[in-house]
């Protein structure tokens, strides 16, 4: 069965039983669905969720109360970028900020550039600057240097956490399904991530294999996943009942452990 089928039928599954969201996926152009879960359930965004938590005894105020315990989380998957201003660390603090507001002009339009209480600040940086035989353009050249390299690993995996064992908490957009039950998909932080363009950045998208299968209700019930964090880079081809989309992965993890989110 085709991805393309596999993502159809798994939308029919996740809006069989609900009558108020008529978007099933039909002959011709199928009609966009309000993008809420169709249970009533609350669409947690998981992404800054770290996987051990101490929860209160109730429940329904389980938002409130979550505390992070460990500093394993969605955002340790993108990789560390380096601080723009690290040609400008050494500076001592008044050329520091000169050269913060040389960055603040070349970065700003026509407009702000007109004002005349900037002219002013520019200029006295500009003076500060010469005066202390700063090399501004130099300095500049370096950070347009961080900025090339930044845009260059920001959307790749993170090397550190390559071939360790993670447990995340997220959600599944299905590629191989046989029934009700998935044993392969994308793993992602954000209920829907890979169902509306744009979808998430590729390292925030986990390719993950679990031949055991697991059964599959709807893309806004949330996992747990567990096991061992591989980089691949990869396409898969998703389509939903509002389009279709070629999404991005950073990583793979042969999970060990596919379990319902539960406090």
């Amino acid at each position: 069965m085709t991805s393309n089928l596999i993502a159809l039928v798994a939308f029919v599954f996740a809006f069989a039983d609900v009558t108020a969201a008529q978007a099933e996926v039909a002959q011709g152009s199928p009609e966009p669905a309000a993008q809420t879960s169709p249970s009533g359930a609350k669409r947690f965004d998981m992404s800054r969720r770290a996987h051990d938590f101490t929860y209160a005894s109730n429940s329904t105020v389980l938002d409130g109360f979550i505390q992070k315990q460990v500093a394993d989380s969605w955002l340790d998957l993108k990789p560390t970028l380096k601080s723009l201003e690290a040609p400008f660390e050494t500076l001592p603090d008044p050329l520091l900020n000169a050269m913060r507001t040389q960055v603040r002009w070349r970065t700003s339009g026509t407009a702000t550039r007109s004002d005349p209480d900037f002219i002013k600040e520019y200029n006295a940086a500009t003076g500060v600057l010469a005066a202390n035989e700063v090399d501004v353009e130099k300095l500049m050249l370096e950070r347009r240097k961080i900025i090339a390299h930044n845009n260059s690993i920001g959307r790749g995996p993170n090397l550190e956490k390559l071939g360790t064992a993670i447990k995340l908490p997220g959600y599944i957009v299905p590629l191989a399904l046989s029934g009700r039950v998935v044993t392969e998909f994308l793993f992602v932080p954000v209920a829907g991530s890979c169902v509306h363009t744009p979808s998430q950045p590729p390292n925030q998208i986990i390719h993950v294999d679990y031949p055991g299968g697991v059964e599959f209700k709807s893309i806004f019930e949330a996992f747990w996943i567990e096991g061992e964090l591989l980089a691949e880079s990869r396409v898969s081809d998703v389509v939903f009942y509002d389009g279709k989309s070629n999404v991005e992965s950073a990583y793979k993890l042969n999970a060990n452990l596919v379990e319902v989110f539960m406090p």
